[in-house]
């Protein structure tokens, strides 16, 4: 089933699942992903992450800045495209400084290494599914009998 959700409804699977695979583009091309937490994602559905000023993402980012953002939970998938930026603004780190950055972050918002990734979704897909036992079961039942079986909503979301 096919089903469209609001930004308002798609931020908030983002919010629940705080943490995605965030993929960026090298120097040479190459796709490169890892883990980061969402610092937050603001009324312009732009996503903010802390990171350091020295990393190999900052490096990928700061040219096209092309990335896409992978959401996994029990039973939420959730792809955002879009574009990312990097800002050193100490007003808008000490705005959105959490926990998560203070871990990573020593001398809080004003140090120096620290900097924000912001990015700019242009669009999302999503998928809802039954969760990985009632899949199984879903699956089962279909083989025997022939019939396609539902395996959730899904949709697109342009931001």
């Amino acid at each position: 089933m096919t089903e469209t959700k609001s930004p308002a409804e798609l931020i908030e699977l983002l919010d629940d699942i705080g943490t995605c695979m965030f993929t960026t583009v090298d120097s040479e091309g190459r796709l490169v992903s890892r883990p980061m937490g969402i610092a937050h994602v603001d009324e312009d559905h732009r996503l903010w992450f802390f990171t350091r000023v020295e990393s190999e993402k900052v490096d990928d980012v700061v040219g096209e800045g092309r990335v896409n953002l992978a959401f996994v939970d029990d039973k939420t998938w959730v792809s955002v495209a879009g574009t990312a930026s990097v800002s050193t603004d100490e007003q808008k780190k000490s705005e959105l400084w959490q926990l998560g950055a203070k871990a990573y972050f020593a001398d809080g918002p004003e140090d120096s290494d620290a900097a924000l990734i912001c990015v700019e979704p242009d669009s999302a897909q999503y998928w809802e599914g039954p969760g990985s036992a009632a899949a199984l079961v879903k699956m089962a039942a279909a083989a025997v009998s022939d019939d396609r079986p539902t395996m959730g909503d899904q949709g697109r979301v342009d931001l």
